[in-house]
């Protein structure tokens, strides 16, 4: 007899965390390199382009990190769901 699984599939699961880590490398990878693109690498100068670095260092680059840990905590939180599933289910 087969047995039924009630609830998720923990490969599955496990899998999906996987796929949050990956984002959120790719995430904070985008929030670096733009960064230093910003920082020393984009010829700008004036006013607006003191305002917009401002506003990148202190909104815009924080809310990407704050994504990306975000997408770490979502990863860990699916394991360990992928893990109960597995001790519920007796597998």
């Amino acid at each position: 007899m087969t047995q039924r699984r009630s609830g998720a599939d923990p490969e599955e699961l496990r899998q999906f965390g996987r796929d949050l880590q990956a984002a959120q490398r790719r995430l904070t990878a985008v929030q670096n390199d733009l960064s230093a693109r910003i920082s020393t690498n984009l010829r700008w100068e004036g006013a607006d382009a003191f305002v917009f670095r401002h506003a990148w260092r202190s909104s815009y680059a924080p809310v990407l990190g704050k994504a990306a840990s975000m997408l770490a905590d979502a990863s860990a939180q699916v394991a360990a769901e992928a893990a109960a599933q597995d001790e519920a289910s007796g597998f």
